[in-house]
């Protein structure tokens, strides 16, 4: 599209290059009311200078020249051929603006050719390159500002055309938080900014980033589970000392006599030894597998306590402006392995 821009005003130049110059005799004419001969003179210098400026593609020269006539003259014509300029060089906001001056007394003096172009443009800018604004701040006071140029005090309202992207609208006001507008703009339409500012004691306040009870419910867990190791482990002991017990009596009244046993060529010499039966041996196995389950519950307890005081860190409560609140999602997904086993708490930011 652009380049079709571009196109048409290539033709517009070498056609219209001299749109009608401000004639010095009109005083009777609207856009020549309150102008002193001098004044119009001196503009129609400038205006014949600069459009050849213009026919010789010095655009930036051509602009500069252009202003210059209109602190002369605010003449239709002059506004007319600076937008021709400021299109080539791909300016199109204050192009679409001096376009419309062109028209401000309804076409005249522009020809019909002229104003036909003034229209086409226009519509083409307004269309490809621009969107249109409609910013309102009810706030007394309050300075409305957009990408570093200010645009009113409010209460009040600005309409316009800008360029649509990496567009910031700000309003600020002593006492009152900021408020900041980063839009989405659409071209060839017009887009309704409306800003509103909180008193600083309303805007900001205490939150977390997640519910406070996720914290509390995982170090309630790690604390359980390092209890369950603790039991578990006090079992494996209560069990392998009734094994040690249970053996000792077993050699006192339930010995066997070995007699002169021979191990690699040696003989050992008499010994006696206790033949365990079943309910002696499975307080050891019940002693070891409690001691595994005691190991398996003081890591995977710890790993989870753990997690539990790190979410209580992250979740404590901070300021935040009321339209700076964002949910925080976490996510929890128990463990367990080989090794231990625990709880991997994912956090979003």
């Amino acid at each position: 599209m652009k380049g079709r821009v571009i196109l048409l005003l290539s033709l517009l130049i070498s056609s219209t290059a001299h749109a009608a110059p401000p004639p010095v005799d009109s005083n009777e004419r609207p856009w020549a009311k309150g102008v002193p001969e001098a004044e119009q003179k001196k503009a129609l210098e400038l205006f014949n200078d600069a459009t050849k400026m213009l026919k010789d593609s010095f655009f930036k020269k051509a602009v500069d020249r252009y202003l210059e006539a209109l602190g002369h003259w605010d003449h239709p014509a002059i506004h007319f051929n600076v937008a021709k300029a400021l299109m080539a060089l791909d300016d199109p906001v204050p192009a679409y603006e001096h376009l419309s001056s062109s028209m401000k007394y309804g076409g005249p003096p522009l020809d019909a050719e002229e104003q036909d172009q003034v229209k086409t443009y226009k519509k083409l800018l307004y269309e490809t390159e621009l969107a249109e604004l409609n910013v309102v701040c009810e706030e007394p006071d309050a300075v409305v500002t957009m990408n570093g140029t200010t645009l009113f005090k409010g209460p009040g309202q600005w309409k316009g055309v800008v360029r649509p992207n990496n567009v910031t609208i700000l309003a600020t006001k002593e006492g009152f938080q900021v408020s900041q507008s980063k839009p989405n703009l659409k071209k060839g339409m017009i887009n309704d900014i409306a800003l509103t500012l909180l008193p600083l004691d309303q805007s900001v306040r205490y939150v977390r980033p997640f519910g406070n009870w996720i914290p509390w419910t995982v170090v309630t867990t790690g604390a359980l589970i390092l209890g369950g190791g603790a039991i578990a482990s006090w079992q494996s002991g209560e069990n392998l000392k009734a094994y040690d017990d249970a053996v000792a009596t077993c050699n006192t009244t339930s010995a066997v006599d070995v007699k002169d046993e021979t191990v690699n060529g040696n003989v050992l010499g008499q010994r006696f030894a206790c033949v365990p039966d079943s309910s002696i041996k499975s307080k050891k196995d019940t002693a070891n597998t409690m001691k595994t389950l005691s190991t398996v519950g003081y890591i995977a307890g710890g790993a989870v306590l753990a997690t539990g005081i790190v979410l209580l860190y992250v979740n404590r409560e901070r300021p935040i402006t009321v339209e700076g609140t964002v949910d925080v999602p976490v996510t929890l997904v128990p463990y367990i392995g080989p090794d231990g086993g625990g709880v991997s708490a994912t956090i979003g930011f």
